[in-house]
């Protein structure tokens, strides 16, 4: 049961197919972009994708437009393929669970910055809370932000490239993320 526990964390900051599929679908990007960053991220970012997929490009590139396809899927087809996919015992595509939101927010923010052509991302702090369903600041609310900007590579500042702490800005000021 721990070794479960540990897995998680070890993974909640790695890139998986979900993470890359939702970000193609966020972004819109057409066929040839989206295998230009997948290429990318197999190649110079490897041991920030989760294990099973690091090893084989194939079946990492499968399983994302495996979910791309499921993600265009109208509500009547998704859940006749889920019923299908259900009796035939192929249910097996990756979807986080609520406990991976965090690590996802934080990571298709760096996804965008990578591969969007943007140099940061401008977002009041009260908005980042709301999104986290959070309406105050808590120290372990601060923390998770903390580690996840830390884990990721990404900074936060404020107006001026002066670096900031989540902790210590006003509510109301306009943090900018920036990869570190």
């Amino acid at each position: 049961m721990q070794s479960a526990k540990v897995k998680r964390v070890y993974t909640k900051y790695k890139y998986t197919p979900w993470d890359i599929a939702v970000y193609s679908a966020w972004e819109n990007l057409s066929c040839r972009r989206q295998t230009e960053v997948i290429k990318d991220l197999f190649s110079n970012f490897n041991s920030d994708i989760v294990y099973p997929y690091r090893e084989n490009y194939l079946m990492f590139k499968n399983s994302i437009a495996d979910l791309l396809i499921v993600y265009g899927l109208s509500n009547e087809e998704y859940s006749e393929a889920e019923l299908i996919m259900n009796e035939i015992g192929s249910m097996d595509l990756y979807e986080p669970d609520n406990e991976y939101f965090f690590g996802a927010y934080f990571k298709l923010i760096k996804l965008q910055l990578l591969y969007s052509g943007i140099s940061y991302r401008k977002i009041k702090l009260k908005n980042l809370l709301r999104d986290f369903g959070y309406k105050r600041r808590t120290p372990e609310l601060v923390t998770n932000i903390n580690n996840a900007l830390f884990t990721l590579g990404l900074r936060t500042y404020l107006k001026g490239y002066e670096p900031c702490s989540i902790a210590d800005v006003s509510i109301h000021d306009m943090i900018i993320i920036r990869l570190e």
